[in-house]
């Protein structure tokens, strides 16, 4: 379901789109378990970094979730996402180099 309400927006959606409130909600609900198993593996398990290690594979999983939606569309993508699309381009860049996406260096 699309959303172009922003969170703390103070702006009521339009009928049928989902509140701010309501995606923070489907959000904790979505990952409280997962996460929470997660750490607990990764911690029995001795890792260490486990922020800049989970952070970067959500982040990860997010840019090329938002960027299949918007049918590659890159400056769609940063402003679903909330970021200035130079920002959103570094982060492709980064994405990129990694071998994550073929031509992401492209201009939309």
């Amino acid at each position: 379901m699309k959303s172009d309400v922003k969170p703390g927006a103070g702006v009521m959606p339009s009928e049928g789109t989902p509140t701010s409130g309501h995606a923070e909600a489907r959000l904790r609900d979505n990952i409280s378990g997962s996460l929470d198993s997660l750490v607990e593996y990764l911690m029995d398990n001795g890792v260490k970094g486990i922020h800049p290690l989970v952070m970067g594979e959500i982040e990860k999983r997010l840019i090329i979730k938002v960027l299949e939606r918007s049918r590659g569309n890159k400056l769609r993508a940063a402003e679903l996402l909330g970021m200035s699309r130079n920002a959103f381009y570094k982060k492709v860049r980064k994405l990129s180099g990694m071998g994550l996406f073929a031509g992401a260096d492209r201009e939309s």
